[in-house]
């Protein structure tokens, strides 16, 4: 009975004696927002030219590091007809390798970091736009491209950012540094 009376009395005085506290913590938002000029395209949407812009726009409140995948993404005009007889106009999908094509990119701020990305070479801060990329692409061997079907050829962009400080960037996009290029804290603090 003493041992589950001196229980209740330590319990009671471990909640009683918290006092009550409030932290307010202000943390910063990254966001970079990726910004593209699509290609012409003719009536049907199939693309005219196979070439892309982008380039990136800091929205958020903390400075950032960004980086781009760019890849083919080819497809071609279904008309058709679905199970319930209900007419299908819609662009689907064409499965081809990466190695089906050759993607150009031309811009002197962007490193390749060899590992399928593109890394902006200078740290970009709150309101800061990137400079522009220009994407290229070409198919290495049309005759790899089905006969008779209008194809067009789109090229897909993602954006991925991550924040300055505490090598968030090692988290974030898996790496254990930066490709060498990329401007670092220290170095913009020295003005490199």
């Amino acid at each position: 009975m003493a041992l589950c009376l001196s229980i209740g009395i330590a319990y009671a005085f471990f909640f009683a004696s918290a006092p009550e506290q409030t932290v307010d913590a202000q943390t910063g938002i990254v966001q970079v927002q990726l910004r593209e000029d699509f290609p012409v395209t003719d009536d049907l949407g199939a693309s005219i030219e196979t070439t892309k812009t982008f380039s990136g726009e800091n929205t958020g409140t903390v400075m950032a590091y960004v980086r781009a995948r760019v890849f083919p993404s080819p497809e071609y005009h279904f008309i058709g007809v679905d199970g319930s007889g209900a007419s299908i106009d819609e662009w689907r999908a064409l499965a081809l390798p990466i190695s089906a094509f050759t993607i150009t990119t031309t811009s002197p701020a962007w490193v390749d970091g060899g590992d399928g990305f593109l890394y902006y070479s200078k740290i970009l801060d709150p309101g800061a736009v990137s400079t522009n990329v220009t994407v290229t692409l070409v198919v290495n061997d049309p005759s790899q491209l089905p006969a008779g079907l209008d194809i067009r050829l789109n090229v897909r962009v993602t954006l991925e950012s991550a924040q300055v400080t505490n090598d968030a960037y090692k988290t974030v996009f898996g790496i254990p540094s930066l490709p060498n290029g990329v401007e670092t804290l220290t170095t913009k603090e020295a003005g490199v």
